[in-house]
Protein backbone atom coordinates (compact mmCIF):
# COMPACT_ATOMS: atom_id res chain seq x y z
CA UNK A 1 0.00 0.00 0.00
CA UNK A 2 1.10 3.27 -0.79
CA UNK A 3 1.18 6.05 1.95
CA UNK A 4 0.90 9.78 2.31
CA UNK A 5 4.19 10.94 1.89
CA UNK A 6 4.84 9.53 -1.89
CA UNK A 7 1.79 11.11 -3.18
CA UNK A 8 3.14 14.19 -4.32
CA UNK A 9 1.34 14.82 -7.30
CA UNK A 10 -1.26 17.87 -7.53
CA UNK A 11 -4.54 17.12 -5.91
CA UNK A 12 -6.59 18.47 -8.92
CA UNK A 13 -10.51 19.26 -9.10
CA UNK A 14 -12.45 16.87 -11.23
CA UNK A 15 -14.65 19.05 -13.07
CA UNK A 16 -16.57 15.89 -13.32
CA UNK A 17 -17.77 15.93 -9.84
CA UNK A 18 -21.03 17.47 -8.76
CA UNK A 19 -20.64 20.08 -6.44
CA UNK A 20 -21.83 19.76 -2.90
CA UNK A 21 -25.66 21.24 -2.65
CA UNK A 22 -26.53 22.56 1.05
CA UNK A 23 -30.43 23.02 1.71
CA UNK A 24 -31.16 26.49 1.80
CA UNK A 25 -30.57 28.36 5.38
CA UNK A 26 -30.49 31.70 6.54
CA UNK A 27 -26.77 31.93 8.37
CA UNK A 28 -26.42 34.38 11.39
CA UNK A 29 -24.81 37.50 11.58
CA UNK A 30 -22.32 35.40 13.82
CA UNK A 31 -21.19 31.93 14.28
CA UNK A 32 -18.35 30.44 16.21
CA UNK A 33 -17.53 26.50 16.23
CA UNK A 34 -16.13 26.50 19.62
CA UNK A 35 -19.53 27.64 20.63
CA UNK A 36 -21.68 25.36 18.67
CA UNK A 37 -19.69 21.79 19.55
CA UNK A 38 -18.72 23.01 22.70
CA UNK A 39 -17.43 19.07 23.73
CA UNK A 40 -14.90 19.13 20.55
CA UNK A 41 -12.07 21.00 21.61
CA UNK A 42 -10.21 20.44 18.89
CA UNK A 43 -11.86 23.36 17.33
CA UNK A 44 -10.20 25.63 19.45
CA UNK A 45 -6.99 24.39 19.69
CA UNK A 46 -4.07 26.42 18.69
CA UNK A 47 -0.97 24.67 17.16
CA UNK A 48 2.81 25.85 16.99
CA UNK A 49 4.74 25.06 14.24
CA UNK A 50 8.00 25.84 16.21
CA UNK A 51 8.08 22.48 17.18
CA UNK A 52 9.33 22.11 13.17
CA UNK A 53 6.01 20.60 11.51
CA UNK A 54 4.25 22.77 8.79
CA UNK A 55 1.17 23.91 8.99
CA UNK A 56 -0.91 21.74 6.74
CA UNK A 57 -0.60 18.89 8.59
CA UNK A 58 -1.61 20.75 11.68
CA UNK A 59 -5.09 21.90 9.68
CA UNK A 60 -5.30 18.65 8.07
CA UNK A 61 -5.33 16.21 11.07
CA UNK A 62 -7.45 19.23 13.04
CA UNK A 63 -10.01 19.26 10.46
CA UNK A 64 -10.65 15.79 10.51
CA UNK A 65 -10.15 15.64 14.11
CA UNK A 66 -12.88 18.58 14.41
CA UNK A 67 -15.67 16.45 12.23
CA UNK A 68 -15.25 13.31 13.54
CA UNK A 69 -15.97 14.61 17.00
CA UNK A 70 -18.93 16.59 15.42
CA UNK A 71 -20.34 13.90 13.86
CA UNK A 72 -19.19 10.86 15.78
CA UNK A 73 -18.45 12.10 19.06
CA UNK A 74 -14.95 10.66 18.60
CA UNK A 75 -12.13 12.84 20.20
CA UNK A 76 -8.70 12.80 18.86
CA UNK A 77 -5.25 13.87 20.24
CA UNK A 78 -3.97 15.66 17.50
CA UNK A 79 -0.54 16.42 18.71
CA UNK A 80 -0.12 13.26 19.16
CA UNK A 81 -1.27 12.38 16.01
CA UNK A 82 0.87 14.59 14.30
CA UNK A 83 3.97 13.76 15.85
CA UNK A 84 3.41 10.12 15.27
CA UNK A 85 2.65 11.10 11.51
CA UNK A 86 5.90 13.03 11.30
CA UNK A 87 8.53 11.77 13.40
CA UNK A 88 10.00 9.11 11.10
CA UNK A 89 10.02 11.74 8.57
CA UNK A 90 10.91 15.25 9.23
CA UNK A 91 12.92 18.08 8.41
CA UNK A 92 13.71 20.93 6.24
CA UNK A 93 13.53 18.29 2.92
CA UNK A 94 10.98 16.11 4.06
CA UNK A 95 8.29 15.28 2.12
CA UNK A 96 6.25 16.28 4.82
CA UNK A 97 7.14 19.74 4.39
CA UNK A 98 6.34 19.51 0.88
CA UNK A 99 3.45 17.66 0.78
CA UNK A 100 -0.10 19.63 1.43
CA UNK A 101 -3.51 19.42 2.57
CA UNK A 102 -5.06 18.35 -0.46
CA UNK A 103 -2.49 15.45 -0.95
CA UNK A 104 -3.28 14.38 2.33
CA UNK A 105 -7.14 14.43 1.15
CA UNK A 106 -6.62 12.46 -1.73
CA UNK A 107 -4.43 9.92 0.31
CA UNK A 108 -7.05 9.34 3.07
CA UNK A 109 -9.83 9.32 0.46
CA UNK A 110 -8.41 6.20 -1.52
CA UNK A 111 -7.00 4.54 1.96
CA UNK A 112 -9.52 5.79 4.64
CA UNK A 113 -8.31 5.95 8.14
CA UNK A 114 -8.15 4.09 11.46
CA UNK A 115 -8.84 5.77 14.89
CA UNK A 116 -6.39 4.11 17.29
CA UNK A 117 -6.12 3.51 20.98
CA UNK A 118 -2.31 4.00 22.22
CA UNK A 119 -1.90 1.11 25.12
CA UNK A 120 0.99 2.02 26.05
CA UNK A 121 4.29 4.62 25.44
CA UNK A 122 6.39 2.52 22.41
CA UNK A 123 9.05 3.39 19.65
CA UNK A 124 7.35 1.29 17.62
CA UNK A 125 6.38 2.66 13.97
CA UNK A 126 3.01 0.99 12.83
CA UNK A 127 3.95 1.83 9.44
CA UNK A 128 6.30 -1.11 9.66
CA UNK A 129 4.22 -2.79 10.85
CA UNK A 130 6.90 -3.71 14.12
CA UNK A 131 4.09 -2.81 16.84
CA UNK A 132 3.37 -5.61 18.94
CA UNK A 133 -0.51 -6.08 19.43
CA UNK A 134 -0.55 -5.08 23.27
CA UNK A 135 1.28 -1.56 22.24
CA UNK A 136 -1.83 -0.02 19.88
CA UNK A 137 -5.14 -0.77 19.19
CA UNK A 138 -6.96 -0.48 16.48
CA UNK A 139 -10.68 1.40 17.51
CA UNK A 140 -12.55 2.04 14.25
CA UNK A 141 -11.96 2.54 10.17
CA UNK A 142 -13.59 5.22 8.33
CA UNK A 143 -13.61 6.09 4.81
CA UNK A 144 -13.10 9.45 3.88
CA UNK A 145 -15.02 11.55 1.00
CA UNK A 146 -14.25 14.94 -0.61
CA UNK A 147 -17.20 16.66 -1.97
CA UNK A 148 -16.11 20.44 -3.55
CA UNK A 149 -18.60 23.12 -3.18
CA UNK A 150 -18.92 26.56 -4.95
CA UNK A 151 -16.32 29.19 -2.80
CA UNK A 152 -18.43 31.31 -0.52
CA UNK A 153 -21.75 31.07 -1.38
CA UNK A 154 -22.02 27.74 0.84
CA UNK A 155 -18.55 28.32 2.95
CA UNK A 156 -20.75 29.13 6.16
CA UNK A 157 -23.38 26.41 5.50
CA UNK A 158 -21.04 23.80 5.48
CA UNK A 159 -19.45 25.25 8.67
CA UNK A 160 -22.49 25.42 10.35
CA UNK A 161 -23.75 21.71 9.44
CA UNK A 162 -20.29 19.79 9.58
CA UNK A 163 -17.65 22.04 10.97
CA UNK A 164 -14.54 24.55 10.24
CA UNK A 165 -13.12 24.32 6.71
CA UNK A 166 -9.37 23.89 5.77
CA UNK A 167 -9.45 21.88 2.63
CA UNK A 168 -9.72 23.82 -0.56
CA UNK A 169 -8.76 22.16 -4.13
CA UNK A 170 -6.16 22.73 -5.89
CA UNK A 171 -3.42 22.64 -2.98
CA UNK A 172 -4.96 23.66 0.63
CA UNK A 173 -6.93 25.89 2.43
CA UNK A 174 -4.09 28.79 2.50
CA UNK A 175 -3.66 32.14 2.73
CA UNK A 176 -0.79 34.28 1.43
CA UNK A 177 1.03 35.90 3.80
CA UNK A 178 2.49 39.55 3.57
CA UNK A 179 4.79 41.49 5.48
CA UNK A 180 2.00 43.38 7.73
CA UNK A 181 0.44 39.66 8.72
CA UNK A 182 3.05 38.67 11.13
CA UNK A 183 2.73 41.95 13.52
CA UNK A 184 -0.83 41.39 13.63
CA UNK A 185 -2.74 41.78 17.25
CA UNK A 186 -6.26 42.01 17.03
CA UNK A 187 -9.35 43.25 14.91
CA UNK A 188 -9.59 42.40 11.52
CA UNK A 189 -6.96 41.97 9.50
CA UNK A 190 -6.76 43.40 6.07
CA UNK A 191 -3.36 43.49 4.18
CA UNK A 192 -2.26 46.64 2.95
CA UNK A 193 1.50 45.02 2.19
CA UNK A 194 2.40 43.96 -1.32
CA UNK A 195 5.76 42.35 0.17
CA UNK A 196 4.72 38.51 0.03
CA UNK A 197 6.64 36.42 2.63
CA UNK A 198 4.92 32.64 1.42
CA UNK A 199 1.90 30.81 2.47
CA UNK A 200 0.13 29.50 5.41
CA UNK A 201 -2.19 27.05 5.87
CA UNK A 202 -4.92 28.12 8.39
CA UNK A 203 -8.46 26.23 9.76
CA UNK A 204 -11.26 29.02 9.24
CA UNK A 205 -13.71 28.23 12.29
CA UNK A 206 -16.36 30.29 12.09
CA UNK A 207 -17.48 34.54 10.83
CA UNK A 208 -18.82 37.43 12.03
CA UNK A 209 -19.00 41.65 11.90
CA UNK A 210 -16.83 43.83 13.31
CA UNK A 211 -17.03 47.76 12.85
CA UNK A 212 -19.15 47.00 10.16
CA UNK A 213 -16.62 44.69 8.69
CA UNK A 214 -17.87 41.43 7.58
CA UNK A 215 -14.92 38.80 8.75
CA UNK A 216 -14.04 35.11 8.85
CA UNK A 217 -12.79 33.68 11.86
CA UNK A 218 -9.60 31.79 11.75
CA UNK A 219 -7.31 29.47 13.47
CA UNK A 220 -3.38 29.85 12.72
CA UNK A 221 -0.49 27.61 13.74
CA UNK A 222 1.85 30.28 15.37
CA UNK A 223 1.51 30.01 18.64
CA UNK A 224 -1.05 31.22 21.58
CA UNK A 225 1.42 34.40 21.82
CA UNK A 226 0.55 35.43 18.27
CA UNK A 227 -2.83 37.07 17.62
CA UNK A 228 -5.86 36.87 19.64
CA UNK A 229 -4.65 33.99 21.72
CA UNK A 230 -3.68 32.27 18.34
CA UNK A 231 -6.97 33.05 16.52
CA UNK A 232 -7.27 35.96 13.82
CA UNK A 233 -9.69 37.61 12.05
CA UNK A 234 -9.87 38.76 8.09
CA UNK A 235 -11.94 40.51 6.01
CA UNK A 236 -14.69 38.17 3.97
CA UNK A 237 -15.26 38.81 0.62
CA UNK A 238 -11.99 40.08 -0.65
CA UNK A 239 -9.95 37.27 -1.57
CA UNK A 240 -7.63 37.72 1.20
CA UNK A 241 -7.10 34.15 1.53
CA UNK A 242 -5.34 33.99 -1.66
CA UNK A 243 -7.16 32.21 -4.82
CA UNK A 244 -8.94 29.53 -3.54
CA UNK A 245 -11.66 28.40 -6.16
CA UNK A 246 -13.16 25.78 -5.18
CA UNK A 247 -13.34 24.85 -0.82
CA UNK A 248 -14.37 20.78 0.00
CA UNK A 249 -16.20 19.41 2.55
CA UNK A 250 -14.31 16.40 3.75
CA UNK A 251 -17.01 13.63 5.00
CA UNK A 252 -16.31 10.33 7.39
CA UNK A 253 -18.18 7.39 7.27
CA UNK A 254 -17.90 4.63 10.31
CA UNK A 255 -17.35 0.72 8.20
CA UNK A 256 -18.16 -1.85 10.82
CA UNK A 257 -18.68 -4.37 8.46
CA UNK A 258 -15.64 -6.79 9.47
CA UNK A 259 -14.77 -7.66 5.98
CA UNK A 260 -14.71 -3.95 4.58
CA UNK A 261 -12.46 -2.98 6.82
CA UNK A 262 -8.77 -3.40 5.08
CA UNK A 263 -6.40 -5.99 7.38
CA UNK A 264 -3.16 -3.45 6.56
CA UNK A 265 -2.59 -0.04 7.45
CA UNK A 266 0.10 2.76 7.31
CA UNK A 267 0.97 5.45 10.08
CA UNK A 268 -0.21 7.93 7.91
CA UNK A 269 -4.12 6.42 8.21
CA UNK A 270 -3.72 6.73 12.33
CA UNK A 271 -5.37 9.08 13.74
CA UNK A 272 -4.99 8.81 18.08
CA UNK A 273 -7.51 9.26 20.39
CA UNK A 274 -7.73 11.36 23.21
CA UNK A 275 -7.02 9.86 26.53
Amino acid sequence: MDDLISTQKDFDHNKDIPAKVYPAMKAPLNFDAREAWPNCTSIGKIYDQRKGYPSWIYTAVGTIADRLCIKHGIQIDVEATVEHMTKANVGSNSYYNSANIGQALKYWAKNGIFTIESVKESSCLPYTQKCQPNEIKLNRYFKVTNEPFEYESNIMRSIMLEGPISNFYPSSAYMQIYSDFPSYKSGVYKRYSKNGLGYQNVKIIGWGTENGVDYYLVANSWGTEWGEKGFFKIQRGTQQLGHVPCPISTLLVPVDIVQDIPKSYVHSQLFYLAK
